[in-house]
């Protein structure tokens, strides 16, 4: 019998699996900075290494040569394994399970085991029995196994069988972007176990012959397809997971996990924070760690004593469930609303007061005007007719501020009505209030629309009202109401010097300053009430000011060739138009 064979078919196959193997690992390799390429790139060299040296192997057909050869075979198994079950850690996103104390861990069975095979001879561990047994010309062999090969065996399967699971999660759960590349990976994984549990137990024909290394070729290959066709590390799923819990470790919002019991069983960085916890307090009841919450309520504003100091804090409750919709338990989303609710409290306060005493007062100031007026001649009564429109103005002032706040409290509700007319009986007693001035309205018969008729009442009063009062001394107002494309068109335009600058500017940019502030509360009504309803506002000024854009794009069809001077206020509300089937299919 010759000492080397002929080259047989499968050591051609054996080979083109290492070379497979060995290019895709190059690949791999360059991609060094993804989660998990490093470990792909192990698992592929040792696969190359596998097929490469079982490939040579299968030309020895000395047994005490051909015995030898089991050492870098086996030193490639013991690596795969491992190798793979990274791989999966970290392409998943648990990457932080990687730990070198897990790495060293699962080294040390295939550890033993290769020293095992290096001294087999002395104590026959692994198998007895070593002999060659030549197929389709290629040195093959047969042994008897024993206890520590089929030990060392199962250890691999259940290695690569907890990695193949984090990968078919993936295909579990929605993770649509990822199942291409999830059923690729677990092909790939599959087949080279699948041959090497039938050459462990001796399943099927030609039980001399280790299938497993030509499998690899089947890895290589799907692995490459992954690379390639799946961008197997530029769309990767440790990405979503990652991101996720970086979102939850990271937002500044408190999260809490309980169980059935009401114990916190996990908590973010953020609550920890917020609730000043001790991390030997985990399996503490709910009511230690946040008092007073009330677990019937879903929302809640609780106060908490943290660090000798008074929070408020908004508590959130949601059911955990299982896949049967059993309640395995709750999260607590916890937020300091702290500063928010103070300010909210002054300002109810303030309003309240100022708002009171406003026009308490003011109604004594207009009482003895009236009474001076009474008792001066005629044509020394200026000063108390001053008082008086002085005083009237600050108490119209405050019944706007209270209407505002009105209307934004229920600016989220809406009901059907007819915009049409609403605008007619607003123009109507806005024009009664002004000595001079005229008002035309151009609206169709009826318009039945969706929407808040508060806001429309209070967009049209405020415009007008605006108009009239900066039109100059006999101003023309024209207000038109139309429908276009499901939207309501709102455009009020006058024919004097308009809105002054620092009225719109103010209103525009969204912000007032000490030296650059409006003088009114109206135009920032019609801002609020607009942005809150999801419209557009528009200003043209026409007379040699500059115009402004709010984004609805309508003021300057509307204004052309109505004149050389004067402001146009364009509203855009969307869908406020729809017809009474689309509006209740959208809910109302």
């Amino acid at each position: 019998m010759p000492s080397v064979a002929a080259v047989s078919p499968l050591v051609v196959l054996c080979l083109v699996a290492a070379l497979v193997s060995v290019s895709i690992a190059a690949v791999a390799w360059r991609e060094g900075t993804e989660p998990g390429s490093k470990s792909l790139s192990v698992l592929l060299f040792s696969a190359a290494l596998w097929a490469g040296s079982y490939g040579v192997a299968l030309t020895v057909f000395d047994p005490a040569l051909r015995f030898w050869f089991q050492l870098p075979i086996d030193v490639a198994q013991a690596v795969i394994a491992p190798a793979w079950f990274a791989f999966s850690l970290s392409y998943t996103g648990r990457g932080e399970l990687l730990s070198r104390r897990l790495i060293a861990g699962l080294l040390v069975f295939p550890a033993i085991t290769v020293v095992a095979l290096a001294t087999n001879p002395s104590h026959g561990l692994l198998w007895t029995n070593y002999h060659i047994d030549p197929v389709f010309g290629a040195a093959t062999v047969r042994f008897d196994p024993n206890l520590w090969y089929y030990l060392h065996a199962v250890y691999g399967y259940v290695i690569i069988g907890s990695g193949l699971v984090l990968i078919i999660e993936m295909l579990v759960e929605r993770l649509s972007h990822y199942r291409e590349q999830a059923v690729t990976l677990a092909i790939g994984s599959t087949a080279p176990t699948v041959a090497h549990v039938a050459h462990t137990f001796g399943i099927g024909p030609l039980q001399m012959v280790n299938f497993t290394p030509i499998a690899l070729a089947v890895t290589g290959a799907t692995f490459g397809h992954a690379l390639y066709r799946f961008q197997l590390f530029g769309l990767s799923p440790a990405t979503g997971r990652l991101g996720r819990r970086a979102a939850i470790d990271d937002v500044a919002v408190g999260i809490l996990v309980l169980d059935r019991e009401h114990r916190v069983v996990d908590a973010n960085e953020t609550a920890s924070s917020l609730l000043d916890l001790d991390p030997a307090s985990a399996f503490d009841p709910l009511s230690s760690v946040l008092p007073g919450v009330d677990l019937d309520e879903d929302r809640q504003l609780v106060d908490v004593t943290v660090d000798r100091r008074r929070r408020t804090y908004e508590v959130t409750l949601s059911p955990v469930t299982d896949q049967h919709g059993r309640r395995l338990g709750r999260t607590v989303t916890v937020s300091d609303v702290t500063g928010r609710v103070r300010r909210r409290q002054r300002l109810e306060v303030l309003n309240r007061v100022l708002r009171h005493n406003l026009r308490n007062d003011m109604t004594v100031v207009i009482g003895y005007a009236d009474m001076l007026a009474e008792r001066l001649p005629a044509d020394q009564r200026d000063p108390t007719d001053t008082i008086r429109a002085r005083s009237n103005k600050l108490l119209s002032l405050g019944e706007k501020a209270r209407t505002v706040e009105r209307v934004m409290a229920g600016i989220d509700g809406g009901s059907r009505f007819d915009v049409a007319a609403t605008v007619r009986t607003c123009v109507a007693e806005v024009r009664a209030e002004f000595d001079a001035g005229s008002v035309d309205v151009d609206a169709p018969e009826s318009l039945p629309v969706s929407g808040s008729e508060s806001a429309a009442k209070l967009l049209v009063r405020e415009l007008v009202e605006n108009a009239l009062e900066h039109g100059g001394d006999d101003p023309t107002v024209s207000v038109s109401i139309r429908a276009a494309d499901a939207d309501l068109v709102l455009v009020v335009e006058d024919d004097g010097p308009g809105v002054p600058d620092y009225e719109r500017s103010v209103v525009e940019t969204g912000g007032e300053s000490p030296l650059q502030h409006g003088s009114g509360l109206g135009l920032w009504a019609v801002r609020w009430t607009v942005d809150a309803l999801g419209g557009d506002l528009t200003f043209d000024v026409r007379g040699g000011r500059d115009e402004t854009d709010g984004g609805a794009g309508d003021a300057t069809d509307e204004s052309a060739g109505r004149g050389d001077t004067g402001t146009t206020a364009t509203v855009r509300l969307p869908y406020w138009c729809r017809d009474e089937a689309d509006d209740a299919a959208a809910g109302g």
